[in-house]
């Protein structure tokens, strides 16, 4: 039974309640999370992976979060990619191919054969805190094309991923961390927009999903999908004919556990269909919460209220896989060839991703004014422009930082302003939609949903994301080095819908 199992732990070294959950649980794998300490070097992951190999009898699931983007666990030695909404503004099917056989080279390198991606929900809503930039964008063939992609990139590299969150998360207006979403679109528009991309790729051979803890009532169940035998055995498995392998997101979350307490959600999950019960290193919870599920089947089993059969059948599709993917074979060492080669497709889809939103971008001025949330952008401008002048603003800035910044804008020739999820932030919006229009560039951090909350200014760049590689190419069509070529990957539709 501990093969249902993927569980996290505490600790950068392999510890005795580590060694634990293997031997005497014999679980099924380990997800690893830098805010758990279990991610300090390259060389200690590796180390730590392969000491938990060493004492499983059934190789374990080594787990991962490596989107790109702004989800990634491991940042420091590695090739850390643009998100998935920028992936899409490069325009480039072959690019995003190769980026996802580069990141499946380099986890594989350490140990690792699961990464829980790509997120292929198509991000319809704006106001979507949760999904937005690692989403591929709003149309659902684009994102369908891209998630193909990224998927036979991630195959050839040797790496079990895990398309993700069935039945869609892109329409939300709720993070599921924290609560539970709902999602009430009719059962006609879910066909032709959020199962979209998984039927596709269902066809092509996708041997996992992930699903989502979203309530869909047009999918027949009031329960989130995780959760529901009418969503998973019903709709994934029976009607789009899914064989393979079924993870849950993690049953830590708050949208799981503020409804439900974990061990029932966890007997709920199996029930609905669920291979492997995912549990990550979420807010309030220890891993002995783990243990408390484990012993909740177990007594569900011996009390023959759950089915042995379906059991098996779970643990065969899991160990189909392990031998299928060579779980136990000695992993290549890191780093691995074409590293660099890696690092330079990283910088190219950066800089192809820069999107003009709307405008003609003017010349850098000789000593711009930056206002930015975001530290590392002010930073690369001065040491390109040492005569720049930049003021750091908090996501919310105060009325007194407001004035400051208003000053400042007043005086300069030139100012950039840097946005960032303005929608959850209306101090930030109402301050840079008070700034001189004639004078700003904006750039979207993130979303580029910003441009369209922002129309009072001129000029908008985008750049998807704050990862250096980004920030740099931002800064590279600030100063003229290269074009802004990246096309807006959501649907120019969305300007309507800033009425809240």
């Amino acid at each position: 039974m501990g093969q249902l199992f993927l569980v996290y732990f505490e600790g950068a070294e392999f510890s005795s309640a580590l060694e634990e959950m293997i031997r005497d649980y014999h679980v099924g794998g380990l997800i690893f999370y830098s805010i758990a300490g279990n991610i300090q070097t390259l060389p200690q992951v590796a180390q730590l992976i392969a000491a938990a190999q060493a004492q499983a009898l059934v190789p374990l699931w080594i787990a991962i979060d490596q989107e790109g983007g702004p989800v990634v666990r491991l940042t420091e030695g590695v090739t850390v990619f643009p998100s998935a909404m920028a992936v899409a503004a490069a325009g480039s099917l072959a690019k995003a191919e190769a980026m996802a056989r580069a990141v499946g080279t380099e986890l594989k390198s350490l140990g690792f054969n699961l990464n829980f991606a790509p997120v292929v929900d198509v991000n319809s809503n704006p106001h979507n805190p949760i999904i937005g930039i690692r989403a591929f964008g709003s149309d659902p063939k684009q994102v369908t094309d891209y998630g193909l992609a990224l998927w036979r990139g991630y195959r050839q590299a040797g790496i079990l991923c895990t398309p993700k969150h069935f039945p869609g998360h892109g329409d939300t207006d709720m993070d599921s961390h924290l609560g539970l979403p709902r999602v009430d679109r009719p059962l006609e528009a879910l066909q032709t927009m959020e199962l979209r991309p998984f039927q596709a790729l269902i066809r092509a051979g996708a041997e996992a999903m992930m699903t989502a803890h979203v309530v869909m009532p047009a999918l027949g169940s009031v329960r989130p999908a995780t959760l529901a035998p009418e969503v998973v055995s019903g709709w994934l498995r029976q009607k789009l004919g899914f064989k393979g392998l079924v993870l849950t997101d993690s049953l830590t979350m708050g949208a799981i556990a503020r409804t439900y307490g974990i061990p029932e959600a966890a007997e709920l999950a199996f029930r609905a269909g669920a291979d492997v019960l995912v549990f990550g290193a979420d807010p309030g919870f220890t891993p002995a919460i783990q243990k408390e599920a484990y012993a909740h089947l177990l007594r569900e089993f011996r009390a023959g209220r759950l089915s042995v059969e379906q059991l098996d059948r779970s643990v065969e599709r899991i160990l189909t896989l392990k031998r299928r993917y060579g779980l136990g074979s000695p992993c290549p060492p890191f780093p691995p060839a074409g590293l660099e080669n890696h690092r330079a497709l990283a910088r190219q889809i950066a800089q192809d991703s820069i999107t003009l939103v709307r405008g003609s971008l003017p010349p850098l001025a000789p000593d711009p004014l930056l206002i930015t949330p975001v530290p590392l952008l002010g930073e690369l401008l001065q040491k390109a422009c040492p005569a720049a002048q930049v003021f750091s603003i908090p996501l919310d800035p105060t009325p007194e930082q407001q004035r400051i910044a208003q000053e400042g804008a007043q005086r300069a020739a030139q100012v950039l302003v840097g946005s960032l999820e303005t929608w959850r932030h209306p101090a930030q919006r109402l301050l840079l939609g008070s700034l001189p229009p004639e004078k700003v560039i904006g750039l979207a951090l993130g979303s580029p949903y910003d441009a369209f909350a922002l129309p009072q200014i001129p000029v908008y760049l985008a750049c998807y994301g704050t990862t250096p590689v980004s920030l740099q190419a931002l800064l590279q069509v600030l100063l003229g080095q290269i074009p802004a070529q990246g096309r807006l990957p959501v649907g120019s539709h969305l300007e309507g819908s800033w009425s809240r």
